[in-house]
């Protein structure tokens, strides 16, 4: 956060701190920054850490795994769909 030149106090209690741990542990600290640098306003920054642990409390439940989130994948690959060599509509299920 200091290279992205956003200052906060960090004093805070054990149980934050165990949420800031555990947060951080879940998300990755460059998501969490990134997150923080979104909402982020210049000429009202804040004073305490306290107001980020507001803003994460945003963050979804869950952190995606590998990037890709919650998209799941629809076809497999290679996966073609069935032609009939006939040309007939009927046969191919319409």
């Amino acid at each position: 956060m200091t290279k992205a030149g956003m200052l906060v106090g960090w004093r805070l209690t054990e149980a934050e701190w165990a949420r800031v741990t555990a947060l951080s542990a879940r998300w990755g600290v460059d998501q969490l920054v990134e997150f923080i640098a979104r909402r982020w306003d210049p000429s009202r920054p804040p004073k305490s850490a306290r107001y980020l642990l507001r803003i994460w409390a945003d963050l979804p439940s869950q952190a995606p795994v590998d990037g890709t989130g919650n998209v799941v994948p629809l076809r497999r690959d290679g996966w073609k769909p069935f032609r009939s060599p006939d040309t007939s509509a009927y046969q191919n299920g319409f």
